[in-house]
């Protein structure tokens, strides 16, 4: 029996993170109320075997400078977890399997479940096998990043709602992170898993099963994650320097928020933008040669095995004729129980040589059915050594041979620019490479039966009994089973290339990529309307029209407009129809009812399609599209007179299909928003909204089936344990209606817009949901309601802005061996 105990570093190095006794490093008292005091405070001493200097500008911003990779970590690590440093916490708790040490079972088992999984991945044996096989300046950043939380905490300076709680490590290593960062890259994959991989066992019987997510918790990130991302050549730009706009679509609560510094070292490196938090380094950013932005790929992370066991033998498993026995191994975790005293659960777990087995509902583990799967991403620990060198890179060729070189993106496609004006696209991910039989036998399969249903869900499921369906080895690969970086689709111009998490092929549509494995995605299919609006804009720059100006040229004020000029996809194929439809009808009859559409059609006439705060009709629009959300957009039917044509992949579908739905849409539309209590004639900044504390902020933007590029929805994808923000009750799903409105909390992020001119890089951004999770901070809902309001900010890189800043706080801090 192997009981559950979290690597620690020897005692040696643990001293190297023993808590400081250091001076308060805090900033000066707030007595404005802003968060933002001009002043400096410094703590630590000479001796430490970290010191770095942080200095906080408007917003919060930290730019932190240190000599070295440990204390640039070091520093980067204690401003990020003063801002939110419980989420980093949580995430380590989850990752050590403590969840049900701490928070007992949970609801549905799924502190067990996740316990369990956890363990069965093996995360914290491959970080503790793989850190010393990692680069030194990897395992430099990383120690010194643990050490800056560390650091943090024995400061009292955590951010979040967590300070003081037992649950909280007082002290975590590298191998802590390393375990994290390899969960992080799973995040497309297994960790969509976790309670599918915690509660699988086998049939016992007539039994029931435990309680599992239905499959589609598979691919839930897809249409979930997401984001847009541009990057232009020197054709396009007024500078003549490449430009990036970056739009990562992601959470505004939980762990997989973004956080914003600067980091330099003096002459040897400096870089700007946002990370996940707790990850060293910059994941969306910049530095003076090369700026990128990244967009989940729409490509396969694991392929799903259906396994066949001897009639009564379910823990065997057949294979090329043979019978393999599955693999066992037991775990203990504690548990809190209802009485507050610890209890422990012991559990045995399952795999085959594919992996871990799965528990899905409704494909539970039966006697008729059995799943495993394989991940591409259980043996990645290259991904902070990838965006630390991406940090670094001197040029777009650089920057190309680290994805080359490293192969450590998890699961995101890449946009680049060049200060020389170069512009370059990849989908880099690790992705399965079957062979041509194994991709036509699944073909055939995803015709019929269990692999349709999972092809539905955009998921593969493979013959596992049958050697043909294994991955086979690329020479070049990170890894066995995945395909080469040589051969993943990528593309160099002087234009424009994009994605809005479609498949590479379209990255610009005046180049199509073509010939690859339909692993990364399909070709040849229906864009999304997203993807269709971002294509339209950047085609319409690269002509000199659009947003380019009179000069036919795109310069930084034309970029931030064209980010967030909220026009409607949809709205702008099929909204003129729908008013020559609706116009002069009155009364319409829906399942006995009478109901008048006529303001909702003048609404309509007279809205001019965008999803500004201002906007009236987007919500009449709005229900009426949410109203064909179970309708396949690419196909011709219920919506579209016209479906896809390879011939047209951005013209098509379009034109409003004939026959009763769409009035009946409108008068459902109608209907509803009636039961919700909003006025048709309401704005889109009177009913749309985030919450920050106790205030709401409007929030223009919009959903999937607007077509919209400033996606803007309530969703809920993450794993910590965080309180969710209040919300009433939804009323309707498609649109995430309520009494209230329309609640945001995911969508637009952190948004950048960036170019490379003659005094280098210059750029403005905003952070959607603020940099703090201090509800007393300054930095806790100004950039919110900035946002809400289109005020960009400029990032600050050069170094007589930094000092200009009127809000400008400076402290340094220190820590490591040699602390008294």
């Amino acid at each position: 029996m192997l009981r559950m105990t979290p690597a620690r570093l020897a005692p040696a190095l643990a001293l190297l993170f023993a808590p400081l006794a250091c001076s308060d490093n805090a900033p000066a008292e707030d007595t404005a109320g802003t968060g933002e005091t001009a002043g400096t405070a410094e703590t630590g001493s000479g001796d430490a075997l970290y010191n770095a200097n942080i200095r906080r500008t408007s917003h919060g911003v930290a730019h932190v400078t240190a000599d070295d990779w440990g204390s640039l970590m070091f520093g980067q690590a204690y401003a990020f977890t003063e801002d939110k440093g419980c989420l980093l916490a949580d995430q380590l708790v989850k990752v050590r399997s403590e969840r049900s040490r701490w928070f007992g079972p949970g609801e549905d088992n799924a502190n067990l479940y996740s316990d369990f999984a956890y363990l069965h991945l093996h995360v914290y044996a491959l970080a503790e096998e793989q850190f010393p096989q990692l680069s030194p300046l990897v395992k430099e950043g990383v120690m010194g990043y643990a050490a800056g939380y560390n650091q943090a905490l024995a400061d009292g300076k955590i951010g979040g709602s967590c300070d003081g709680q037992d649950w909280v490590p007082t002290q975590i290593d590298h191998i802590d992170l390393l375990a994290y960062y390899i969960d992080l890259g799973l995040l497309a994959s297994g960790r969509q898993l976790i309670s599918a991989i915690g509660s699988a066992q086998p049939p016992a019987g007539d039994a029931p099963p435990d309680p599992a997510p239905h499959y589609s918790t598979i691919s839930a990130h897809r249409g979930k994650l997401g984001s847009n991302g541009w990057a232009f050549g020197s054709d396009v730009t007024a500078s003549g320097g490449g430009m990036v706009m970056g739009n990562p679509h992601f959470p505004w609560e939980g762990e997989l928020q973004l956080w914003e510094s600067h980091l330099r070292i003096p002459d040897e490196f400096e870089v700007y933008g946002v990370g996940l938090l707790g990850v060293p380094g910059v994941l969306i950013g910049f530095n003076d040669s090369v700026a990128w932005t990244h967009t989940v790929s729409d490509g396969q992370r694991l392929t799903v095995y259906e396994i066949t066991s001897p009639p009564g033998e379910s823990t065997k498993y057949d294979y090329d004729g043979e019978v393999r026995d599955m693999e066992s191994e037991p775990f203990t975790i504690d548990v809190l129980q209802d009485d507050g005293t610890l209890g422990s659960e012991t559990r045995t777990m399952w795999r085959t040589h594919h992996g871990p087995m799965l528990a899905l509902d409704p494909f539970y583990w039966t006697n008729a059915l059995a799943l495993s799967y394989r991940d591409a991403n259980i043996d990645n620990f290259m991904l902070v050594e990838q965006f630390l060198r991406m940090n670094m890179a001197t040029s777009l060729d650089e920057f190309q041979q680290v994805h080359m070189d490293v192969a450590g993106i998890p699961w995101v496609n890449t946009m680049a620019a060049s200060a020389d004006g170069r512009a370059w696209y990849m989908d880099s991910t690790p992705t399965p490479n079957l062979s041509q039989a194994a991709i036509d036998a699944w073909y055939t399969r995803s015709e019929s039966g269990f692999t349709k249903a999972l092809a539905d869900q955009d998921v593969w499921l493979l013959d596992g009994s049958d050697s043909r369906d294994e991955w086979r080895d690329d020479p070049g690969a990170r890894s066995p089973g995945l395909i080469a970086p040589a051969n993943l689709p990528q593309l160099e111009r002087t234009d424009f290339v994009f994605n809005a998490n479609d498949s590479y092929w379209l990255s610009n549509p005046l180049a199509p990529l073509t010939g690859y494995s339909p692993l990364h995605g399909f070709a040849d299919d229906a864009r999304s309307m997203r993807t269709r609006m971002n294509a339209q804009t950047l085609l319409d720059i690269a002509g000199g029209g659009g947003f380019a100006g009179a000069d036919g040229k795109l310069d930084l004020d034309e970029l931030t407009e064209a980010a967030l000029s909220n026009g409607g996809y949809t709205a702008e194929l099929l909204r003129d129809e729908l008013v020559d439809r609706c116009t002069g009808v009155g009364v319409w009859e829906l399942d006995g009812l009478l109901v008048d559409i006529a303001e909702a059609c003048d609404l309509l006439a007279a809205w001019d399609t965008k999803l500004n705060l201002d906007s009236v009709g987007a919500i009449v629009w709005r229900e009426w599209v949410g109203d064909f959300e179970d309708v396949a957009f690419e196909d011709a039917g219920t919506l579209f007179a016209t479906g896809f044509d390879i011939e047209a992949p951005l013209d098509t579908p379009n034109t409003l299909a004939d026959g009763d739905r769409a009035l009946d849409a409108l008068a459902a539309a109608v209907l509803r928003l009636d039961e919700a209590g909003i006025p048709l004639d309401a704005s889109l900044g009177e009913v749309q909204f985030t919450r920050k504390g106790d205030e709401t902020i409007p929030v223009h933007g919009g959903g999937r089936a607007e077509g919209i590029t400033n996606l803007m929805i309530y969703s809920q994808l993450r794993s910590d344990l965080e309180p969710e923000v209040p919300r009433a009750e939804e009323l309707w799903e498609p649109t995430s209606l309520s009494a209230d409105g329309y609640q945001i909390n995911y969508g637009t992020s952190f948004i950048m817009c960036m170019e490379f001119n003659d005094e280098g890089p210059e750029g403005r951004a905003l952070l959607s949901y603020s940099q703090s999770a201090e509800p007393d901070s300054g930095w806790y809902r100004d950039q919110t309601e900035m946002f809400s309001q289109k005020q960009w900010r400029p990032m600050l890189w050069h170094e007589a802005d930094i000092v200009a800043d009127p809000n400008l706080i400076e402290y340094d801090v220190a820590g490591g061996e040699g602390q008294g």
